[in-house]
């Protein structure tokens, strides 16, 4: 640390180039510390997310971590970006030669942004501007408050995803509106009682290899049911890294469904401070008649509340469900700031590529979770 120390008292932030994880464990934790300092910040911020993202589906893209200290040595900010060829549109070809946020991507992270202290933030914004300049940059689904102050001025948007969330209540202080919610659901837990099935959460230290190949054959039924396709069960890897990483405060957690001490239905959820981000499902056809997809949404709200998380965020997508149990919107938006060659050319797209988006959107977008 003796060349990066004294880059520090020269002022100048660290530069890490991203190529043994093993060298990284004082970071994270330094990493994870200054993320509880800043409000907003998401799982998907986190070094278990972000590494584990670039050492798996990422496939070890260039990638740089940038780091800014107190003159104590604190860690006050961090940056991380990585070169690769990637779409500016799922829907529309070519790939094209981008920095961008790592961990971020098509059907990868939400509530995408750097942990940086406010007093850091321009900085911050003027070293991505310099790093990247004679490229092109590509911000996806920044979250308001961690990520669109990055923005570089003269960036465009291209489109905003909304990411509705469900505040979540202590049993004393559950508003009337969510009471009535799970009253009508009074007939379908009878049913599910005389059935059998009994609700519980899973911490990620518990989900040995039987749970997860049960999670997986449940996700698998269950997105065959839907008629859709699942990127989930090619990030398996991903999945197991994160469990690896996790701990009682981050990382997966998930609340299941059981009858006969047979796991018959799970909703999984990254957890990252008072908020439970909703990730993945997966449940048997056959409990249909007992709606066992909204009975776990119940127990997982009455749950989570009870705990003491404060947010369940349903993530990308608008599906009517979500409106239903009650979520409001949170937006992120995803930014480019065209440059090089291959910028002359996007620039001219800029404008096909916010139809799409618009498009999408009419026509029903695939939530995360699918």
């Amino acid at each position: 640390m003796g060349d990066q120390a004294e880059e520090h008292l020269n002022g100048n932030p660290e530069t890490i180039r991203l190529d043994d994880l093993s060298q990284l464990s004082d970071v994270s934790d330094e990493w994870v510390r200054l993320m509880a300092r800043i409000p907003e910040t998401s799982y998907f911020q986190t070094p278990d997310w972000v590494l584990g993202w670039w050492q798996t589906i990422g496939g070890m893209p260039p990638t740089e971590l940038v780091l800014w200290r107190s003159s104590s040595g604190v860690l006050e900010g961090i940056q991380f970006l990585s070169r690769l060829m990637r779409r500016v549109h799922p829907r529309l070809p070519p790939a094209w030669p981008i920095w961008t946020i790592t961990g971020s991507g098509i059907g990868d992270a939400d509530h995408v942004g750097w942990p940086v202290l406010p007093e850091y933030r321009e900085r911050a914004r003027k070293h991505v501007v310099r790093r990247t300049r004679g490229s092109t940059l590509l911000l996806q689904d920044l979250d308001s408050e961690t990520g669109v102050p990055f923005v570089p001025q003269g960036a465009r948007m291209l489109f905003r995803n909304p990411c509705p969330r469900i505040a979540l209540y202590p049993p004393d202080a559950i508003p009337a509106s969510m009471r009535r919610t799970q009253h009508h659901l009074r007939r379908y837990e009878k049913r599910a009682d005389a059935a059998g099935i009994t609700f519980r959460w899973i911490l990620g230290s518990q989900m040995d290899d039987s749970f997860l190949e049960r999670f997986f054959e449940l996700h698998k039924s269950r997105m065959a049911e839907k008629g859709v396709s699942s990127t989930f069960l090619k990030a398996e890897t991903l999945f197991r890294r994160l469990v690896a990483r996790g701990s009682t405060e981050r990382g997966p957690i998930a609340m299941i469904a059981e009858r006969d001490r047979h796991m018959i239905g799970l909703l999984c959820f990254l957890r990252w401070g008072d908020t439970l981000a909703y990730y993945q499902t997966g449940w048997s056809p056959e409990w249909g008649s007992v709606e066992l997809g909204r009975l776990l949404f119940n127990e997982s709200i009455k749950g989570a509340g009870a705990n003491g998380l404060r947010t369940m965020d349903l993530l990308r997508g608008n599906e009517e469900y979500k409106y239903r149990l009650g979520a409001v919107d949170r937006w992120d938006e995803t930014w480019i700031q065209p440059g090089g060659l291959s910028g002359s050319i996007l620039r001219f797209l800029v404008p096909a590529y916010r139809f799409a988006a618009r498009r999408m959107w009419r026509t029903g977008q695939p939530s995360k979770i699918s």
